[in-house]
């Protein structure tokens, strides 16, 4: 399901009215727009499989609905993700920003990639401090005040595949938690990656000058235009459709080869004309 000229303009309206500011850090700066990750599965031929009128929306990803997304206002757990074999599933509360929600969802998309290094070592490559467990496990968090907390543990002791991942946002060690991410089950590796490549990001995050306005934020002038706001977003979801695209075109190529020789044959040769 593409993402439809209505809503593009309901992003656009909503946006062209604010004045950007960079906020830091960004793990603090807010939720921001939901449209960030929702309308990029839209562009990824993800599909609204929730009932009209139903205030919680729910995505159904369109590789034989092996995924869904459920944003539900009513819950704590604003973002929950899963995968229809119960294998694994996400939650977030509703303060996470984003840009790390996209971390994990916007993997579901592309897949895994040869740069992929896994968690810990993006982590470890970022400065934070990591402490592993011989068993997998292991806890970590990020340099300075405003610390990430990252736990995982062993869910069940004769399944060692099976780990708990606990993320935390404080602004200070003694300070109240501001937000919460869970993930459970056998998660594949490359969208831990993708969610850790955003959790160790330092850049910070367009926001609406006094959007969220937690004590912690910094906010500034980003020197970006309200239209450049919406052309970003525009690029992102173009750029999904593109990568879409792509893969399709790949996998027919891939089904359309000739299947190679059984072992020990010797193909037949090609009569001349």
């Amino acid at each position: 399901m593409a993402v439809s000229p209505a809503q593009r303009a309901s992003y656009a309206a909503d946006h062209l009215y604010k004045i950007p500011f960079h906020s830091s850090p960004r793990h603090l700066a807010g939720p921001g727009d939901p449209r960030h990750v929702t309308h990029a599965l839209l562009a990824a031929g993800w599909a609204v499989t929730s009932a009209p009128g139903d205030p919680r929306l729910v995505l159904t990803g369109p590789d034989h609905a092996r995924h869904r997304l459920l944003l539900d206002p009513l819950a704590h757990s604003y973002w929950k993700i899963d995968a229809a074999d119960r294998s694994w599933y996400a939650s977030f509360d509703q303060l996470v920003p984003v840009e790390i929600v996209a971390g994990f969802t916007d993997r579901l998309i592309s897949g895994p990639r040869r740069k992929d290094l896994g968690p810990w070592q993006r982590m470890t490559r970022a400065g934070w401090t990591v402490e592993r467990r011989p068993d997998g496990t292991g806890k970590a968090h990020s340099p300075g005040s405003h610390r990430l907390w990252v736990e995982s543990e062993q869910r069940y002791e004769d399944d060692p595949t099976r780990l708990t991942w606990q993320i935390q946002a404080r602004p200070d060690y003694d300070r109240p938690l501001v937000w919460r991410m869970w993930i459970n089950g056998i998660v594949p590796e490359h969208l831990l990656d993708g969610l850790a490549e955003q959790l160790v990001a330092t850049t910070p995050v367009v926001r609406g000058m006094y959007e969220y306005g937690g004590d912690s934020i910094r906010q500034e002038p980003s020197g970006l235009s309200p239209e450049q706001v919406v052309e970003a977003y525009t690029a992102r979801l173009e750029a999904v459709r593109k990568l879409v695209r792509a893969e399709r075109r790949s996998r027919r190529l891939t089904t359309s080869l000739p299947a190679p020789a059984p072992p020990g044959t010797v193909p037949s040769p090609v009569p001349h004309r």
